[in-house]
C-alpha cells in the first residue's frame, strides 16, 4: 500500500495553479519554522492527508482542511513549535511530548510531535479511538460536508462556525479531489 501511495500523484487545480502532491514533495517540504502559502501547505501535506485517510477512513479533504484551519496553513505558533497540526490537547491519557500554549485558556497543555507525519497519524488515532466520533464512520468518505458537521457536533472545536470553515476551505481549494485517491 505504501508503494502505491509513493507512486501516486494527483493534481489539484486551485486558482488556476496545478499543485502536484506526492511523497517525495512531502519529504522535501517538511521544514521547521517555514511560512507556508496555501499552495505550499497542500503540496507539503496533502500526501499525509491521503495516507491518513487510507489508514483511518477519514476523508482526506476534511483532514487537510482541519489542519489548514487549525494551523493557519502551517504558520501558527503551536504548529511551528510542536508539529501539532490539529490543535489536539494533551488530555489525561497522553503519554507523549507536551507543550504549553494559550488557546481557549491561558497556557493549556497540547500534544507535541517529533514530526508533522506523527501529528497526522495521531489525529487518525485520536478520532478513531473516541466513542463520540464513532458514528462518523457510517458516513461515506466522499461526504465531506457531513463529516465536517459531524466532527463539530461531536465537540471537536468550540468555534460555532467550525464546520462551515472546514467546508469553505475544502470547496475553495478543491480538496475534495483528495477523497478520490
Amino acid at each position: 500500500m505504501l508503494l502505491i501511495l509513493a507512486l501516486c500523484s494527483i493534481v489539484i487545480t486551485s486558482y488556476s495553479k496545478n499543485i502536484k502532491l506526492n511523497q517525495q514533495q512531502y519529504l522535501l517540504n517538511e521544514q521547521p519554522n517555514k511560512l507556508y502559502t496555501y499552495q505550499e501547505y497542500v503540496v507539503s501535506y496533502g500526501y499525509l492527508a491521503v495516507q491518513t485517510m487510507k489508514e483511518f477512513k477519514i476523508p482526506a479533504s476534511v483532514i487537510l482542511a482541519q489542519a489548514m484551519l487549525e494551523t493557519s496553513f502551517g504558520n501558527s505558533s503551536l504548529s511551528q513549535k510542536s508539529n501539532n497540526h490539529f490543535g489536539i490537547k494533551c488530555g489525561d491519557d497522553w503519554q507523549g511530548q507536551r507543550v504549553q500554549h494559550s488557546d481557549d485558556e491561558h497556557q493549556e497543555c497540547f500534544r507535541a510531535y517529533p514530526s508533522v507525519k506523527d501529528s497526522f497519524w495521531d489525529y487518525g488515532q485520536f478520532i478513531t479511538s473516541r466513542p463520540w466520533y464513532l458514528h462518523l464512520f457510517k458516513i461515506n468518505t466522499n461526504n465531506y460536508r457531513r463529516w465536517a458537521v459531524g466532527l463539530h457536533e461531536a465537540g471537536y472545536a468550540t468555534d460555532p462556525q467550525y464546520s462551515q470553515k472546514i467546508i469553505d476551505l475544502i470547496e475553495r481549494y478543491q480538496l475534495y479531489q483528495l477523497d478520490e485517491m
